[in-house]
């Protein structure tokens, strides 16, 4: 291992400009825009209208599928959410699920006694505020209401999350937000559950941290932490590229504010109810393997060969297998970013670590996938990839909600063979989309942000730094 100063990135103002049109930037957008005429060139004016710029576009996008979204809830909402329909007509959503069975229904608390969340501080928060909207009670009425208070916020958890990733994604880039805004994993996970909630307070924090603000984006991280585990994630990938460039001083004041923030958040539960707020943090330790996740398999195998009570790996198993892949996954990213030629971009280094600790967790739900939309759109602004990536998970999310209709209902069920081979194709793809992105780590030349002339868009103050530690291996 030695250490050294490799040149530094270019330097100059390549923010300046118009942003990129989306035709010209991309070889998979060029080719489909000759139905409409062939790409954006030097013809079409700079100065186009307001509702023709990338925001206005962008946000109408994404509540045009968000909509889409709550209409493939419809049969749900007219009758019901109720197995086996709701996983038949894959219309189900823990919104009105969680609401009733709870015990948030009865006006109590989010951490009352009698009320089983186990969800972080923030969003079990969330969770007990949409309920304050929907009447009392365990009817359809009020399942109804519920679901419909909770798509609204998650409409505007969206619009924040593609909003914030055309600011990381800089000036000259900000059209790279189309991959979040026309991505079909809002229309199928976005109403399943309250994640994009964390999402956006994560993607937002990351925004923050683009434009310079080291308080605002740690207080934001912090929250988003306390909505959903997941963001520590982006802290650490903050912290290995600080320690590549040697600029603590902002990466440090994020990361304590970010603690701070949870601490904050988390202390009055914590103190109040400790057994209900740590329900989260223990479901965690012990628990079998569910579905998506990759130690699902010895169970989904042998149930294939005929034994209908197949336990498939102990609980004990899956945690350690868990742990272990996570500690290895970290090692790795982490000699990835001190060995790489050219300092990874942050964007690239989060995602790489939240894709790890979903191919490798205990469980892979189908709303986990949102957490990889934002971090993907800027870790790798190729469609080529995310045309991939999302195929598989349309197919993965009808295979999963038939899979488990089959737990009431086997005559309408999927195999176990046939479940299992699109959950390895769901684990393939997400995969293919790593390997890429390590692949444009490793040679920086093919990344579509620096061949465009920039560094780290979404770096903030580690944007155009200059290395301090690089680990050569031999």
């Amino acid at each position: 291992m030695s250490t050294g100063t490799p040149p530094p990135p270019p330097t100059g103002t390549p923010e300046q400009g118009p942003p990129l049109p989306p035709t010209t930037a991309d070889p998979v957008l060029r080719a489909a825009s000759e139905v409409i005429g062939g790409p954006a060139g030097r013809r079409l004016s700079p100065r186009a209208p307001w509702w023709a710029r990338p925001l206005p576009v962008l946000v109408a996008l994404t509540s045009v599928l968000v909509a889409v979204g709550a209409a493939t809830k419809h049969h749900c909402r007219a009758r019901g959410w109720s197995t086996p329909d709701q996983f038949v007509h894959a219309c189900y959503s823990d919104l009105p699920v969680v609401y009733t069975s709870s015990g948030l229904a009865e006006g109590l608390g989010p951490y009352a006694p009698g009320v089983s969340l186990g969800q972080p501080p923030v969003t079990a928060a969330l969770a007990w505020l949409l309920g304050l909207l929907a009447p009392p009670g365990t009817g359809a009425a009020a399942q109804r209401a519920y679901f419909d208070a909770g798509a609204v916020v998650l409409l505007l958890a969206a619009l924040v999350t593609v909003v914030a990733v055309a600011a990381a994604a800089g000036r000259r880039r900000r059209w790279d937000a189309l991959l979040v805004a026309l991505s079909p994993l809002l229309v199928l996970s976005g109403l399943v559950s309250l994640d994009l909630a964390g999402v956006a307070l994560a993607t937002a924090g990351l925004a923050l941290w683009a434009r310079r603000r080291p308080v605002a984006a740690g207080l934001l991280l912090g929250l988003a932490v306390a909505a959903r585990t997941y963001p520590v994630l982006l802290l650490v990938a903050l912290a290995l590229l600080a320690l590549r460039a040697g600029r603590w001083r902002a990466a440090g004041t994020t990361l304590v504010a970010a603690a701070a923030a949870w601490v904050a958040v988390n202390a009055p539960f914590a103190l109040s109810s400790p057994d209900a707020w740590s329900a989260y943090l223990r479901d965690f330790a012990g628990r079998a393997a569910g579905y998506g996740s990759p130690w699902l398999l010895p169970q989904l195998v042998a149930r294939a060969g005929g034994s209908a009570d197949a336990a498939g790996l102990p609980p004990v198993a899956v945690t350690a297998l868990t742990l272990g892949g996570w500690f290895a996954w970290l090692l790795l990213v982490g000699l990835l970013v001190l060995w790489a030629p050219r300092r990874p971009r942050l964007p690239q280094v989060a995602f790489l670590l939240v894709a790890g600790s979903c191919l490798l967790g205990p469980a892979f739900p189908v709303q986990a996938s949102l957490w990889l939309v934002p971090l993907a759109a800027l870790a790798l602004p190729r469609w080529r990839e995310h045309l991939l990536w999302w195929a598989a998970e349309a197919a993965y999310f009808g295979a999963v909600w038939l899979f488990i209709a089959g737990q009431s209902t086997p005559e309408r069920a999927l195999t176990p063979e046939l479940y299992a081979l699109f959950l390895l194709l769901r684990l393939a793809a997400l995969g293919w989309v790593v390997v890429a992105v390590v692949r444009e780590v490793r040679s920086p030349w093919r990344d579509p942000v620096r061949a465009a002339g920039l560094d780290d868009p979404a770096g903030g103050d580690l944007d155009r730094a200059p290395d301090a530690l690089v680990v050569r291996v031999a």
